[in-house]
């Protein structure tokens, strides 16, 4: 197990509802080529802590990466919203960006 890994779930046994530590996890987990891991934990965060934009284009990546191409621009549309909510243009204009060339992929 990687070592970093190990730091940040004990640090997150300290700080369970810290969100940043979970997506830091979920980004380790990635690196370590654990991607169902990695996925569940990006899906969970999503669903506890819509409003953490950044989870949604890794989330969208990782599905991508994963074939699942409907689910990544669902990931896209549902994170372009949350940007409206929070205010974040960059990260929606990035989203939206992602979004079409998946969907231009499909085509």
């Amino acid at each position: 197990m990687s070592n970093r890994l190990d730091q940040l779930r004990a640090l997150l046994a300290d700080e369970p509802r810290d969100t940043f530590l979970r997506y830091a996890i979920a980004l380790e987990l990635k690196r370590l080529e654990r991607t169902d891991e990695a996925l569940a934990d990006l899906e969970a965060l999503v669903r506890d802590e819509p409003k953490h934009i950044a989870t949604y284009y890794q989330l969208a990546t990782m599905l991508t990466d994963a074939g699942r191409t409907k689910e990544a621009i669902e990931a896209c549309e549902a994170g372009a919203l949350q940007c409206i909510v929070v205010g974040d243009r960059k990260t929606r204009a990035e989203l939206l960006g992602l979004k079409e060339s998946l969907e231009e992929e499909q085509a």
